[in-house]
């Protein structure tokens, strides 16, 4: 009984000594730090209009409900170096857009962008690429995977270019694939059809290999490059049972339009942010410090980048 009374007086001045290591900070002692503005900005000569995000961001000690709310009352300009143009902000999307017949971008040109919304100004620049790059090599297959009862497929894709020799190259590809197939239509076994539509469909690629979509050319100058494996899903056969044997099923008798394969020969500053979100977000392990992510944004934070798409179209005969 002795003995009992001792654990349960140790237990007692262990938890006193745990709560003694937990000290209220007083809120003035804590580093103020305030919200800054968020700009997230990608230009191209091949895009069809400039699209600027401005938001802002959750101070450190911040409420922890807050969110990056969307700034709508910035002054949002674009120069390169000559003509300078303000940027619309559009309700509907909630972005500042021009299209590219009211400001250009064009290959090997520097740009200015300054973002303000009356008390906090951010600034950044960045060069577009000179040279596009073009797939010149691909593999398309159609592969069945899940259940074998449906044969659902995948569209895999797998593209191959070549570096440009003497400059210090980052790339990143993308492929979309235009396809049509079948829907059903109708709420009764009598009006119950199927109709044709189209929809795009990009691909995802798969990094388990080792390799991302994401490559640059350090001891690679001149070399043959190859993407992972990308993989777009083709829509499933749907079923509908109305009961009294009245059961339809419309297979979707896919049909590839077209396959849109893109190179993005990109400036640093866009290959270094994409790749500090891609490692951030990849990043399991509880016991390794988190990364920062990249930025170009004087006074603020987000990135101003630039790339230059190389397209490459496939179309079935």
């Amino acid at each position: 009984m002795k003995f009992q009374a001792i654990l349960v007086l140790l237990s007692l001045l262990a938890l006193t000594a745990c709560e003694s290591l937990i000290t209220d900070i007083d809120q003035s002692k804590l580093p103020q730090v305030e919200s800054k503005l968020v700009v997230q900005c990608f230009i191209s000569p091949q895009s069809a209009r400039t699209n600027v995000v401005v938001t802002e961001s959750v101070p450190l000690f911040g409420d922890p409900q807050m969110k990056n709310s969307v700034v709508r009352n910035a002054s949002v300009k674009i120069s390169d170096g000559g003509q300078e143009v303000t940027i619309p902000f559009d309700t509907a999307s909630q972005l500042y857009m021009i299209d590219k017949s009211k400001f250009a971008i064009n290959a090997g040109k520097t740009y200015f962008l300054t973002v303000t919304d009356g008390t906090r100004k951010v600034t950044s620049k960045c060069t577009v690429p000179t040279k596009a790059v073009v797939a010149n090599s691909y593999e398309i297959d159609t592969s069945y995977n899940g259940n074998m009862a449906y044969q659902d497929t995948a569209i895999t894709l797998k593209m191959g270019w070549n570096d440009i020799p003497t400059d210090t190259n980052y790339y990143r590809v993308r492929a979309s694939m235009d396809l049509e197939y079948s829907i059903p239509e109708g709420t009764t076994p009598e009006n119950f059809k199927e109709r044709r539509v189209r929809n795009r469909y990009n691909f995802n690629w798969d990094d388990t290999i080792g390799r991302s979509d994401f490559r640059n050319d350090i001891n690679l100058d001149g070399a043959a490059f190859t993407s992972p494996i990308g993989r777009a899903n083709l829509p499933n056969p749907i079923t509908y049972d109305f009961g009294n044997g009245n059961k339809f099923t419309i297979y979707p008798k896919s049909k590839i339009i077209s396959i849109t394969m893109e190179v993005y020969n990109t400036d640093e500053h866009y290959f270094k942010y994409h790749r500090s979100l891609e490692t951030r977000g990849s990043s399991d392990n509880p016991f390794v410090e988190p990364s920062l992510i990249y930025t170009n944004i004087e006074g603020g934070l987000g990135c101003f980048a630039s790339y230059n798409s190389g397209q490459l179209v496939y179309r079935p005969k």
